[in-house]
């Protein structure tokens, strides 16, 4: 009997041990995610009103649909093709957007794409027509800007529906309305540029997921966190889906805009594994400027580019 009552006590210490053991790892994860999600609230409140410039490459290892490039038939100039063209194919393109995140109901960080050039070709005036539309109170910008942005979709190349290309969708996972939907886990140190960081591992586990698939697919994600211990900033986010028929990897790099006072992304890196083909994007985003109906003069100034991208 004495041996029992021994062994229990030498079990109950070791599963207090262990749970006090657990204790400040929790503690710091907690903090860790509180940090970075003030800062993501400011960053998301900030960047609502700010347009940047995004180069976009995409490639391909086959030959995929892309839509005609307006002013151009079959590779020579001419007028418009009609709409009854048959679909060219590519493996490869370069887009120039004006790229815009808007704050929606129920939608919230909406991405907006203006195309203005195609492989190299302009394909309208440059002109803010994103800025312009949110400046006018009388119209619905909302809808206007969701239109411009379907239509330049268009230009993607392949069939492929890109649904997580926008540089702060990693960012949703850490809203604090998912708080219960998503599992987290605090990981090892690291270093990125210098900066010491610790990530932190992510699950998808409740219903219905953010990404979807076919008509009532859900496609739960996971992916990580790369948080600057000191202060909570994100470095590094990325977002994964592994499905049978299709594997997509988002991943999202963050640096600090002495101008703006707040981090904003500089490039964006994407892979989509299907069953006939993978489709891969890179996208870098610089002259990051404000506008706003106090001062429609600070949507012109240019800051200097971001390093050029390489392919």
């Amino acid at each position: 009997m004495g041996a029992l009552v021994l062994a229990l006590a030498l079990a109950l210490e070791l599963t207090i041990g262990q749970v006090e053991a657990q204790r400040p790892s929790d503690a710091a994860l907690e903090e860790l995610l509180a940090r970075a999600r003030q800062l993501t609230d400011h960053i998301l409140d900030e960047l609502s009103n700010v347009v940047a410039e995004e180069r976009y490459v995409q490639d391909s290892n086959a030959f995929l649909p892309v839509a005609p490039i307006p002013g151009l038939i079959r590779g020579g100039r001419g007028a418009p093709p009609p709409m009854s063209a048959p679909a060219i194919t590519a493996k490869h393109r370069e887009l120039k957007s004006d790229f815009l995140i808007v704050n929606s109901i129920g939608n919230l960080w909406q991405p907006y794409r203006d195309v203005f050039e195609v492989d190299g070709i302009p394909i309208r005036d440059r002109e803010e027509r994103l800025a312009k539309l949110f400046l006018d109170k009388k119209s619905d910008a909302e809808t206007q800007a969701r239109g411009i942005a379907d239509e330049s979709a268009r230009y993607n190349l392949g069939a492929v529906e890109r649904t997580i290309n926008n540089p702060l969708f990693p960012l949703a996972y850490l809203e604090g309305s998912e708080r219960e939907r998503v599992k987290f886990t605090l990981g090892k140190t690291d270093r990125i540029a210098g900066v010491a960081v610790r990530i932190i591992e992510f699950v998808e586990e409740g219903r219905p997921t953010l990404v979807r698939g076919r008509p009532g697919e859900e496609m739960p994600a996971f992916g990580r966190f790369w948080i600057e211990s000191e202060t909570g900033r994100i470095v590094r986010a990325e977002v994964r889906v592994d499905r049978k028929d299709v594997k997509a990897n988002l991943t999202t790099e963050f640096r600090a805009d002495e101008r703006l006072g707040i981090s904003v992304p500089s490039q964006m890196h994407e892979r989509y594994e299907l069953l006939d083909s993978t489709v891969s994007g890179a996208a870098s985003y610089s002259r990051f400027r404000r506008f706003g109906v106090e001062s429609k003069e600070e949507v012109t100034p240019p800051v200097p580019d971001a390093a050029p991208l390489p392919r």
